[in-house]
């Protein structure tokens, strides 16, 4: 009887630590990356490891200096901003996710190239190159 209470309690510990390992999905490597560059619009969607969230913050601030995004990597943005050279964007940044989305139709030739360039970087970081 005691043996059974032991197991019972055993495989209900072991049921919850299994349980919360899944929903939060520590050990995730996969990583999908969407590029679209069309007439109107350049848009950079990515899903990767959350634990790369502060490589990928860091990245972007460093390329977007002397502006910054996020300072954690907890933090949520989704935002329309401007930066000091008037390039204006969509970020959309969450631990593990990242949107990115230019309007070519309000920011010049160096604005576009900028944010692409900056983006080709995250794909390359999260490549491992």
């Amino acid at each position: 009887m005691k043996t059974s209470v032991i197991f019972a309690t055993f495989s209900i510990i072991a049921l919850s630590v299994f349980l919360f390992w899944a929903r939060f999905n520590v050990y995730d490597h996969n990583t999908a990356i969407t590029v679209n560059d069309d007439r109107d619009s350049y848009t950079f969607t990515a899903h990767y490891d959350r634990n790369e969230t502060g490589r990928v913050e860091r990245f972007i601030n460093k390329n977007i200096s002397p502006d910054q995004m996020g300072s954690s990597e907890n933090d949520y943005i989704d935002a329309n901003t401007r930066l000091d050279d008037n390039t204006r964007f969509y970020i959309k940044e969450s631990p593990g996710k990242l949107k990115i989305r230019l309007d070519k139709m309000t920011n010049g030739t160096a604005s576009y190239y900028r944010i692409r360039k900056m983006c080709e970087g995250v794909k390359e970081l999260l490549a491992g190159k």
